[in-house]
């Protein structure tokens, strides 16, 4: 089964589990209040993302386009080897803002 949930932590947020084509529309619709909710600049730890694939990115940059686009204030924080991989295919290393 594929699992994947959202935590709001001191730090901003924290993903854990799948980011996949399967649970991908379920973390957009929790994620709705979460970034609603924040008034300045974020960070989403994605330490605990198990597997991804092109959906989780999509998923990412739906949430920077909610928090200010490419110059907003949301940083990704513990990205995957796996995912930076996509990110680098996809050719949004300067999109994507990541620290490690």
């Amino acid at each position: 089964m594929n699992e994947a949930g959202l935590e709001k932590t001191a730090a901003g947020v924290r993903v854990t589990g799948e980011l996949t084509q399967a649970t991908v529309p379920g973390l957009w619709q929790a994620s709705q209040d979460l970034f609603q909710a924040e008034t300045g600049p974020c960070r989403v730890d994605l330490s605990g993302v198990t597997r991804s694939d092109s959906a989780g990115v999509a998923l990412l940059i739906a949430w920077m386009k909610r928090c200010g686009g490419a110059h907003g204030g949301l940083t990704f924080t513990g990205m995957p080897e796996r995912m930076k991989a996509l990110v680098g295919v996809s050719d949004l290393e300067d999109v994507l803002r990541c620290e490690v």
